[in-house]
């Protein structure tokens, strides 16, 4: 989770410039050296750190921490944005396009339990870096249901540069019995 305090809020409000470090990412090699670049701006009197592609904000100490004590999930944390809803039953991830990889949306399952599900399928994705075939099966643990894997054709970001996935997004539909 990322929460931001209200002292931090008001730190924000007070700022007189901003700072731009703009680079193209797509993978995790990039992430992690724009990572570092913003580290060191804040190492330099920076105060905080807003990722744009997913609306993400961090304090100086959360950022450094990411940095100093890098593992390559903390690339997830940073760039990723795992539990967007879209009011109409769709809870979905922005931001893998950062690490170059899918986003993932999942339909009419209860909010938490999809934002878990999408925060490990993410994680999944970045750390164990599988091959994902269209119709396999994913499950977070033996004994929670199944999802069935394909490509979600419409991406809630369509066209918004900064959102938009290339990379496409998957699909983790609950597999019934039967199927």
């Amino acid at each position: 989770m990322n929460q931001i305090s209200e002292e931090f809020l008001n730190k924000i409000d007070g700022h007189k410039n901003v700072v731009y470090l703009i680079g193209e990412t797509g993978n995790t090699e990039s992430a992690k050296a724009i990572a570092e670049a913003g580290n060191a701006l804040l190492k330099s009197g920076g105060t905080g750190v807003k990722v744009e592609s997913t609306g993400k904000a961090f304090t100086k100490e959360h950022w450094s921490g990411l940095v100093t004590d890098f593992e390559e999930s903390n690339l997830y944390q940073m760039y990723v944005l795992d539990s967007i809803i879209d009011g109409e039953g769709a809870t979905y991830s922005c931001g893998m396009h950062n690490l170059g990889l899918k986003d993932s949306i999942v339909y009419n399952e209860a909010f938490q339990e999809a934002a878990n599900l999408i925060s490990i399928f993410g994680h999944y994705q970045l750390i164990d870096k599988p091959e994902i075939e269209l119709n396999q099966t994913f499950s977070t643990h033996a004994e929670a249901p199944f999802f069935v894997i394909s490509e979600e054709k419409n991406q809630p970001n369509s066209g918004d540069e900064l959102f938009e996935n290339p990379f496409g997004i998957w699909k983790l539909e609950r597999k019934t019995s039967g199927k």
